[in-house]
């Protein structure tokens, strides 16, 4: 029995290493891809607001939660930032009257990545939310209201973890590694480490977190479009 299982897995080892390959292949054009996307607003604009927002089911309702609901849910969650985005441009045109801003209204870009865990097989989405700098300031604050708003998408199935509580980014800053909250264009390396921090979403080593199923048609990393002008 043991030399069969051997058997069994120099069989697969081929399909083992070739998945692997093409994973870290694909992960590679993705960060090409998102790299290019980060480094438009980081040279365009003097200075943007960047949060990172992790969100997932909790523990206690994962079995609740497959991965065609859990894709349902990050696609509602994609349509939330289309519709602020619309109620920014009437608001602009004086279409809207004054109210509190969405979560994502003043969001320049984005980008996410839909993985799963390695211990407990957890489904996760990893966000970067790419805001403003002119108009927001408050990046703690930023982060609660999109985890408020993926509560209220998943009816209370879902938990989140804010990456720009004042403790994550002090931690950051002593390692000379801060790459997330205001971030100025002329700094090189605030630059240098927004990026950084934003590549975590498409990182090649990072296989065990592959999906392990999916729907069809099915993405598990995306993000906005470059604008043309």
């Amino acid at each position: 029995m043991t030399q069969r299982f051997l058997d069994a897995l120099k069989f697969y080892q081929y399909e083992y290493a070739t998945a692997m390959t093409d994973f870290a292949f694909q992960e590679q054009r993705n960060s090409q891809s998102l790299n290019k996307y980060m480094s438009y607003f980081l040279e365009k604009y003097a200075r943007v607001l960047i949060v990172r927002v992790d969100v997932k089911i909790k523990v206690e309702f994962a079995h609740l939660v497959d991965i065609e609901t859990f894709n349902g849910f990050v696609n509602q969650l994609m349509e939330t930032i289309q519709r602020d985005r619309e109620i920014e441009k009437k608001r602009k045109a004086g279409k809207v009257a004054d109210k509190d801003k969405g979560s994502f209204e003043d969001l320049r870009g984005y980008a996410w990545a839909i993985e799963q865990g390695v211990d407990n097989g957890g489904l996760h989405c990893h966000l970067v939310l790419i805001y403003n700098g002119d108009k927001r300031q408050h990046d703690w604050f930023l982060g609660e209201a999109v985890g408020k708003k993926w509560v209220e998408i998943t009816g209370g199935l879902g938990w989140h973890n804010n990456g720009n509580t004042t403790e994550r980014k002090r931690h950051y800053e002593r390692q000379g590694t801060l790459g997330i909250g205001m971030i100025h264009g002329n700094n090189p390396l605030e630059v240098k480490n927004a990026i950084y921090a934003a590549l975590y979403l498409t990182r090649p080593d990072k296989y065990e977190q592959r999906l392990k199923a999916w729907t069809p048609s099915m993405r598990s990393f995306g993000r906005g479009i470059i604008p043309k002008n």
